[in-house]
């Protein structure tokens, strides 16, 4: 009899967790919170199709034609560095970038912007040069360039321009072999006022398809006036409907001036935002991104087949001319020039790898697409063949950068659960579309671990094991184990049901849910209490999911996204690799913002119809 009501148990929590129907009275009261925060995830990406930046701030990786090339008359020394991280009083954001010039009165010079190239197997871009072809971005669909620009004082002359690489003057002949498709486009002279005003460049009709010169500017002492003329540009853009163009795009993971974060699209969250789109049936702009996991998995700068941790915030897609793979994310150092990048975000870990497939094989699910398939089997096969050792289980991956040695990569030897969950998920779905037994073999090699790091006595999941592999690590007890553990197993999940007693011992008055439950700090985590209202949705417990929806609309910011969490540094009691506590801050997130979206749609990420 005992036998027979767990089976009934068991068969009722897989209906229950595949469920996506599973409806509450109150759920259609969010709707509006939920149509909002998928318009906020919309909206980033078409951005990433409507505007094509020459600069938005100093350093961002959204930035094009970073190349920049002094024009001077008889006297160089006349025209003077750009400082391009100047940070008092810009118009849009952290910095704009400050051009100062001598004019007299038979001199000219100024800067151009290219977009210079990168020779195979150097690491210092060069400028352009016009003797080889394919170092022109094609700009088609680019309407206009439009800036901001103020003089220090006013009365300031300046020519604006973009496009003429390789023409001599405004209606001269080209003069290198592979030139820009379109002659220079200018202002002419136009005088500056010491406000920040917007200023158009035309480019309807002009053939764009191939630009080395994104922009650029001179003075000349005969209308620029003789002395020193201090000027300021930002938000230098090309608008327009980029539609048509082959680009690769990965949304920004936070809104935030963290220099070591801003420039970050990580691998999770666009899975993330990815599967939103597909649970409100936004096939299209799922696959925007979905594409882009795929350029960055064959694309990768050190060996296909893996995908990296974060990319480059905008579009990834290797600049023209340059030698290069899936563009990843790093920063400036302001001081030095130098360009540095997080060990972190370039390398490679099970979850985030894990979560990349599952959003392919999610849409694979939905639409049938063999590419999603087979680039989620890929990054699998990784998993199996990088991560495994002789414990069930898996490892979690690698920070750092393979492509630079042993001395540079830090390979992990610990279990995470979290990992093992998204894996399980991902290796289940792939043995039911492909029926190849390593797949099963691997679920049950996750699975396995998983069991173990069930505590009986405490009624609770563990986060995984200590480097041993085995050991089980018991001093953090965070959310996600709990949570994810019931959303993934399905009838697995049945006799672990104690551990949804700790969850509902973590909710906080206000209805919203802490990283950890030592939760030193206070405050609470947008992103986990989204996935909690999904869960408790979807087993039916609309009271508990109403709450935590409730507690996330009374935070949600008007721009229809979700800040990471509700306090400053938000404890997960995790340190980073340098020794320094890992925290949320109060930005806005997208990861939040797509886990409100997919627990209004009561869109599982780890069930497919086909394996439930």
């Amino acid at each position: 009899m005992k036998k027979i009501l767990i089976m009934l148990l068991s068969l009722f929590m897989a209906m229950v967790l595949v469920t996506a129907a599973a409806e509450g009275t109150g759920y259609d009261a969010f709707r509006p919170a939920a149509d909002h925060a998928l318009s906020a995830l919309e909206t980033l990406l078409k951005e990433q199709y409507s505007r094509i930046y020459v600069y938005r701030d100093f350093g961002d990786t959204e930035n094009h034609f970073t190349q920049k090339a002094k024009m001077a008359g008889w006297d160089a020394t006349l025209v003077m560095d750009m400082d391009e991280n100047w940070q008092e009083n810009p118009a849009v954001g952290k910095s704009c970038i400050r051009c100062t010039q001598i004019t007299v009165p038979t001199d000219w010079g100024g800067w151009l912007f290219l977009n210079g190239w990168l020779p195979e197997g150097e690491s210092v871009p060069r400028l352009n040069d016009g003797s080889t072809d394919g170092q022109g971005m094609d700009l088609s669909g680019a309407e206009a360039l439009t800036f901001l620009a103020r003089g220090a004082n006013g009365g300031e002359t300046v020519e604006f321009f973009t496009c003429g690489f390789g023409y001599h003057g405004q209606w001269g002949t080209p003069t290198v072999t592979f030139h820009d498709s379109a002659k220079k486009q200018s202002l002419g002279y136009i005088t500056l006022t010491p406000e920040w005003t917007e200023y158009t460049i035309d480019l309807r009709g002009v053939d764009m398809s191939n630009i080395c010169c994104g922009f650029g500017y001179t003075l000349f002492g005969e209308k620029s006036g003789t002395g020193e003329n201090v000027f300021y540009l930002d938000e230098i853009r090309f608008t327009g409907d980029f539609s048509e163009r082959d680009a690769h795009p990965m949304l920004r993971s936070y809104d935030t001036d963290n220099i070591y974060i801003r420039n970050a699209a990580y691998i999770y969250d666009n899975a993330l935002t990815a599967m939103a789109f597909l649970s409100a049936g936004k096939q299209q702009e799922a696959e925007k991104l979905l594409d882009s996991f795929v350029y960055a998995v064959e694309n990768d700068r050190y060996q296909p087949g893996r995908i990296r941790n974060a990319y480059a915030a905008g579009d990834i897609t290797a600049f023209p001319g340059w030698d290069g793979a899936a563009r990843l994310p790093g920063w400036y150092d302001a001081d030095s020039g130098e360009w540095f990048e997080d060990r972190y975000q370039t390398g490679c870990n099970v979850g985030n790898t894990s979560y990349a497939a599952l959003a392919l094989l999610q849409a694979d699910a939905l639409y049938g697409n063999e590419r999603y398939l087979q680039t989620a089997a890929r990054l699998m096969d990784w998993v199996i063949e990088n991560c495994r050792d002789e414990t069930p289980g898996f490892t979690g991956g690698y920070d750092g950068w393979p492509e630079g040695g042993p001395d540079v990569t830090y390979v992990f030897t610990y279990k995470s659960i979290e990992h093992n969950i998204d894996a399980y998920a991902a290796f289940r779905q792939l043995y039911a579309r492909t029926g190849e037994q390593k797949y099963a073999d691997a679920a049950e090699s996750a699975l396995e671990l998983i069991r173990s790091l069930y505590d009986q006595d405490r009624g609770l999941f563990f986060t995984g094991t200590t480097n041993d592999g085995k050991t089980p690590s018991t001093e953090n007890i965070v959310l996600d184990a709990q949570v994810w553990s019931c959303m993934a197993l399905g009838d697995e999940f049945v006799p672990y049901e104690d551990s949804l007693k700790i969850v509902e011992s973590m909710k906080l008055p206000e209805g919203g849910y802490p990283f950890c439950a030592s939760n030193i700090n206070g405050g609470w985590w947008a992103e986990g209490t989204s996935f909690t209202a999904l869960m408790y949705r979807l087993r039916g417990e609309n009271r508990l999911a109403e709450e935590a929806l409730k507690a996330l609309e009374s935070i949600q910011l008007d721009s229809g996204l979700f800040p990471a969490a509700t306090v400053p540094d938000l404890s997960t009691g995790i340190e980073l690799f340098d020794g320094s506590p890992w925290v949320y801050g109060t930005t806005p997130h997208i990861a939040p913002t797509a886990w409100f979206v997919m627990a209004l749609n009561g869109f599982n990420p780890y069930v497919f119809p086909n394996n439930s």
